[in-house]
């Protein structure tokens, strides 16, 4: 019965592979004659599955191409089946590097932007050497143009086909293909021998032969009515391995047309100790051509780049003498040099030097057979200096100074750097710098001078003397010299004066000779509208003449003066300027009051906001102002809300008593716990307290609630009951928690005081419950379990004092 299962199940397997294998269309690689298939045909699914089939009969993918190039592929449609199976597989290897997931894996690399054909990559070596990556770019193919006249020169063989096109007195044209026997048949005349003629000969031949047709066909003849021409349509494949050191040694199918650099960049060029000046081209046992890459990559000399031949052996040896040249060259990296080159032919290699390349010696860091050494290599040596492999040629900066330089700031028109011409003096560098501003300091500049053993020295000048006298007092210059020239803003204290008071822009200016009173209070803006003109006071600085032993006992001048609005002084006031360092302060009008504000809301005829009246308004007095209170008035619930400066926060606290404080940036709200029924009662007395601005006086509804919060199993919100207690309201809101602290509960009233549970002995004494209280259960604070050694120490501890009060009593 098991057999039967697993047959049955083998069947419906094979059914569905082939009905997969069926809608999906049979891969036209499966052909025996594949001349005409190209890659557009192919799908990704068939091309994969030719590959995975080759890969089981263990061949790579290169070599799987290369078996359908031998039935026929067409050397053009290999290449780009070659690249589409490598951009399949990085597309399967990006897909799993995305499936995976690095958190889970920390192993795993996360996927890279993008990436690279791992065969394509190169090492830190293979980067440096020069001219690897000619064959690694992938808009640079070297790949043979097929629209182009057929070349001079070009040997036909098996494969090549040839088209004769007749025309004149008679027309036809002729699509001769080279057969494996190395003739062409043509119609009505039999098989013509082309193998290894070249394209002229083999025209000359074929021509020949038609001659016995086209009776026309008579060339050079006067009399010629019919002519002919034979040229290639569709060229062969040739057969051709690379060897040696190159990144893919192997058999290559390539286009007749294919030169070396064809070749050499299907196998992706030389490796990290291949040869780039010597590329052999074996030829029937004898070497055909010796390529030198740096002719096309110097000078753009491809002479030596010739065309393959069917069964050519590209041939690369490992390099004989390879240099790595470091530093300030316009390309750096591992150069090739042969026997007779030398350091001039290296610095043609490398494009030169930069501009910043100190070009008159060269290290040279070279192994010997015990150790390494270094050489210098001078300018004059550059000619005929040749090279060791391993030399390693560093190429230094010139240094970061100059010979010639020096440097003028400061108070002068044009400051900066100039030439040191010979015996150019300090008087000289003044005068190209169009000498001295009007407010340098002239007592005193300063030479800043480097000395021959690198350390700096000052050189103080008397610019008084060396302007009127420069024969006597001028200073011959020295390479690197920096001449500072101060202005005498920079030898004194910055002078400004300070306004403050009410005027719009407070602050500090800068002073100016000859500045008024009237002056500074113009650039600040004005006076303000509590500004008074008859007190304005100007505090000036004690600057005595110092006296020994002596100190003053003064500290500062007071001025008083009286400006009006216009902005003009008395005419005996007129002549005061002011001095350096003057404070100035405008005084604010005595009576000068700005409207204060309080809020009234709730049960009252006409809620909003209210200027005070007078300093001394009170609760009372704004009740009446909003026109007495509503039928619906609670006023036990009544409250008012009052800011404060944070920094005021102590004094409100030993002023009102801690209620309820609510933060801000700034200020806080503080409820302020009222009576308003003994307000009402008894207005002026100590309970009606006087406003301030910003309070907030609040008449709520008659409330018929009582609120539970804290440490209780759900808050809640529940119905006022007359003479309930604390326990009550706790029961109706699922009881206390776990953590509950129970003696510290309180009541939060409507009003904004607040009122605790008080305990005598063992029992709890509650407040009263009023409508819209609220009664808050705290938590107890968190504390760490105690460990085995801290309970330990405490038993000891107790055990140790136990022991000394009996021994005390015995």
């Amino acid at each position: 019965m098991d057999f039967i299962r697993f047959f049955s199940f083998l069947i419906i397997f094979l059914s569905l592979n082939s009905f997969t294998f069926d809608a999906e269309g049979s891969s036209p690689l499966q052909g025996r004659d594949l001349s005409n298939v190209r890659s557009e045909d192919i799908s990704d699914s068939q091309l994969r599955d030719y590959i995975e089939r080759g890969r089981d009969e263990g061949m790579r993918a290169p070599e799987v191409i290369q078996n359908a190039r031998q039935r026929g592929l067409p050397a053009s449609e290999a290449d780009k089946l070659i690249r589409r199976v490598r951009e399949l597989e990085m597309e399967e290897r990006r897909r799993e590097l995305e499936e995976r997931d690095p958190d889970e894996d920390p192993d795993i690399e996360r996927m890279p932007d993008t990436l690279v054909d791992p065969e394509d990559e190169l090492d830190e070596v293979g980067e440096r050497i020069f001219g690897a990556q000619l064959f690694r770019q992938e808009d640079l193919t070297f790949e043979p143009s097929m629209h182009v006249p057929t070349p001079k020169g070009y040997i036909l063989g098996p494969g090549d086909e040839i088209v004769v096109d007749i025309w004149g007195e008679a027309t036809n044209v002729h699509r001769l293909e080279v057969s494996k026997e190395g003739t062409v048949l043509i119609e009505n005349l039999g098989p013509v021998y082309v193998h290894g003629l070249s394209i002229e000969d083999a025209s000359d031949r074929i021509i020949d032969e038609l001659k016995r047709v086209y009776r026309g066909l008579r060339p050079g003849s006067p009399d010629q009515t019919t002519f002919a021409r034979v040229h290639l349509s569709d060229l062969r494949s040739i057969q051709v391995t690379i060897m040696g050191e190159v990144h893919a040694p192997g058999n290559y199918t390539l286009s007749s047309l294919a030169t070396v650099f064809n070749a050499l960049y299907n196998a992706r060029g030389p490796n990290n100790i291949g040869s780039f000046r010597s590329v052999k081209v074996i030829r029937g046992n004898e070497v055909a051509a010796e390529l030198d890459i740096y002719d096309l990559l110097v000078h753009g000399d491809q002479s030596d780049n010739i065309r393959l031949h069917d069964q050519d052996i590209i041939k690369i040896d490992p390099y004989e003498t390879r240099v790595d040249v470091r530093g300030e060259v316009k390309r750096e990296g591992y150069f090739e040099m042969k026997e007779t080159e030398t350091m001039e032919d290296l610095l043609k290699f490398t494009g030169g030097f930069t501009d910043s390349a100190y070009t008159e010696k060269l290290r040279i860091y070279r192994y010997t057979t015990i150790e390494r050494k270094i050489k210098t290599i001078e300018k004059e040596e550059f000619s005929s200096f040749n090279f060791r492999t391993g030399d390693v040629v560093f190429v230094d900066e010139v240094l970061d100074r100059f010979e010639n330089r020096v440097n003028i700031s400061g108070a002068v028109w044009y400051p900066g750097e100039f030439e040191l011409k010979e015996d150019m003096t300090l008087y000289d560098l003044i005068e190209k710098a169009n000498g001295l501003r009007p407010d340098a300091y002239r007592e005193r500049a300063i030479i800043n001078r480097l000395k021959d053993d690198f350390d700096f020295e000052l050189v103080s000048v008397d610019l008084n003397r060396l302007l009127e006298n420069p024969e006597e007092y001028d200073i011959k210059l020295k390479p690197e010299d920096e001449v500072i020239i101060k202005d005498i803003f920079e030898m004194r204290e910055e002078f400004n004066v300070h306004i403050g008071g009410a005027v719009n822009e407070t602050g500090d200016y800068s002073y100016r000779e000859g500045m008024t009173l009237e002056d500074l209070i113009l650039k600040a803006d004005g006076f303000r509208e509590s500004a008074t003109e008859g007190r304005i006071e100007v505090f000036r600085r004690n600057i005595d003449e110092e006296t020994t032993g002596i100190r003053s006992a003064n500290l500062s001048e007071t001025f008083r003066f009286a400006v009006a609005r216009n902005l003009s002084l008395r005419e005996e006031d007129k002549q005061f300027e002011l001095k350096p360092f003057d404070q100035v302060f405008v005084r604010r009008k005595p009576n000068y009051e700005v409207q204060r504000n309080v809020d009234i809301e709730g049960e009252v005829m006409y809620p909003g906001t209210y200027a005070l009246a007078s300093r001394n308004e009170r609760i009372s007095d704004l009740i009446e102002r909003s026109g007495g209170l509503t039928s619906e008035a609670y006023l036990p619930g009544a409250s008012l809300l009052r800011e404060r400066d944070v920094q005021q926060r102590d004094t409100v606290e030993l002023e009102f008593g801690f209620d309820e404080v609510v933060e801000r940036e700034d200020t806080e709200e503080i409820h302020v716990g009222i009576d308003l029924a003994n307000i009402m009662e008894n207005p002026g007395s100590s309970e009606d307290l006087f406003l301030r601005e910003g309070d907030e006086l609040r008449i709520p509804v008659e409330l018929q609630t009582v609120k539970v919060s804290g440490a209780v199993l759900r808050d809640v919100e529940l119905r006022h009951q007359e003479g309930r207690g604390v326990n009550y309201y706790v029961n109706r809101a699922g009881g206390y928690a776990e953590d509950a602290f129970k003696r510290r509960a309180y009541i939060v009233y409507a009003n904004g005081s607040v009122e605790a549970r008080r305990s005598f002995l063992f029992f709890n004494i509650d407040p009263d419950i009023k409508p819209g209280a609220e009664i808050i259960i705290p938590e107890k604070a968190e504390r760490d379990p105690m460990d085995t050694r801290e309970f330990i120490s405490l038993m000891s501890s107790i055990a140790s004092t136990a022991a000394v009060i009996v021994s005390i009593l015995n």
